[in-house]
């Protein structure tokens, strides 16, 4: 899946894949790939957005116009690659990393349910397997955002600690790709599909 994004390229540690992000002016909803970790698992990760105004609703983005003007589109989550491109887990961001809107767990769940990657140009099949992944992991994601908002409630200062560079990574979860592909199998094969 990664290579649809990379295209061939060498990765670069901090650069986006594909460079201007892949955005759905149409959903709001918005993605990119990068790298920046060394880890065991992970090669690099694609962050997840929503275009949201402070109050959490849907901002419209125009075609042809900057894809923000005021504020950043609203960080989700985000999932880690392995150095194959699949899926080996999940975690959350600080306001420091992403920028944009924070919302609560309830609020950004509302954000994840609402992300669709339409059709973007020579990106359709990553686009349809993103916005099938975020639907079949939406149990897993809302408890790491519930995860994400217990831990931030330890700290006294909301603010504070929502640009502490130290408090990077809020909740993590591992999740295992192809056990997850087999099971749904054997459950399709169950019911007679």
């Amino acid at each position: 899946m990664s290579q649809n994004w990379i295209a061939g390229h060498e990765v670069l540690e901090f650069e986006h894949y594909p460079p201007d992000d892949l955005v759905d002016v149409r959903n709001g909803s918005q993605f990119y790939y990068h790298s920046h970790r060394d880890g065991d698992q992970e090669h690099g990760h694609l962050h997840l957005f929503w275009h949201a105004t402070a109050t959490g609703r849907r901002r419209y983005l125009k075609p042809g116009k900057p894809k923000w003007n005021r504020t950043e589109p609203t960080h989700l989550f985000a999932i880690s690659l392995d150095a194959r491109g699949l899926p080996v887990g999940l975690f959350t961001v600080n306001q420091w990393v992403t920028d944009g809107h924070w919302f609560d767990a309830a609020v950004t769940m509302a954000c994840v349910d609402r992300f669709a990657m339409g059709h973007v140009a020579a990106y359709a099949h990553s686009c349809r397997w993103l916005t099938g992944f975020v639907r079949l992991y939406r149990p897993v994601i809302h408890a790491l955002l519930l995860q994400r908002d217990k831990r931030i409630k330890r700290r006294s200062d909301l603010a504070q600690a929502l640009q502490d560079r130290t408090l990077e990574v809020l909740s993590t979860t591992p999740i295992d790709w192809i056990a997850d592909m087999d099971a749904l199998a054997a459950e399709s094969r169950r019911r007679g599909g």
